[in-house]
């Protein structure tokens, strides 16, 4: 299991990236002490051009934030990484993943909840999750969920106002309960920004799509 990665700083000026090492800061958003420098695919991610699809990225109860790159997009479902090689997935902006941040969520089936947000519509769903333990074991958990519409808002993206849709969705399982807020395009129902639970350790993961 990989230890808790060091606290970073909220990279600015995301749209005003320059030569390959502004590029490459980027990307140096998680970085663990012990580790390499830079993982060989947070290198490789790095040097394409045009920059690959950028996401803020950040865990409010450990202060910690950064840029994470999109590695691959299939049908829907998006691999982010970061520099040490930590990875998240998300299926339609839903969180399925989060990957060498410590103790995380390992897989989970979400079609249920990506289905009533997908439609705009609130209702009662269930989900189920994975997570590895400490004994390097699989863990799998039921919850059942209420989605509720929570009205129009506005979010900034590089100081400009989005109109939004915000969706609340909270769950409850045998021994655990969280919950999830995304806002959305109010169109397309397009997920652009979200907090998200990765399980006990962590907390929610706060994210928010950066325009290319």
């Amino acid at each position: 299991m990989k230890r808790l990665l060091s606290p970073f700083v909220l990279l600015i000026a995301l749209g005003a990236c320059g030569d390959a090492q502004d590029d490459v800061a980027l990307l140096r958003s998680t970085l663990n002490p012990d580790a390499p420098r830079f993982h060989p695919r947070a290198n490789a991610l790095a040097s394409v051009r045009p920059i690959p699809p950028r996401l803020e990225v950040a865990f409010p109860t450990r202060d910690l934030s950064g840029v994470m790159l999109l590695e691959t997009s299939r049908a829907g479902t998006e691999t982010w990484l970061t520099a040490d090689g930590a990875t998240i997935t998300l299926q339609g902006g839903m969180l399925t993943s989060a990957k060498g941040f410590g103790s995380g969520l390992a897989a989970s089936d979400i079609s249920q909840s990506l289905a009533l947000l997908q439609a705009g519509r609130a209702g009662e769903v269930e989900r189920f999750h994975s997570f590895l333990n400490g004994n390097d074991e699989i863990e799998l958990h039921a919850y059942r969920c209420v989605i509720t519409a929570e009205g129009r808002e506005q979010i900034f993206v590089q100081g400009l106002a989005i109109p939004v849709s915000k969706m609340q969705e909270d769950c409850f399982g045998a021994d655990q309960a969280f919950s999830n807020s995304y806002w959305l395009r109010p169109n397309t129902n397009e997920i652009v920004q979200s907090s998200q639970w990765t399980g006990d350790f962590l907390g929610n993961l706060f994210m928010k799509r950066v325009p290319e």
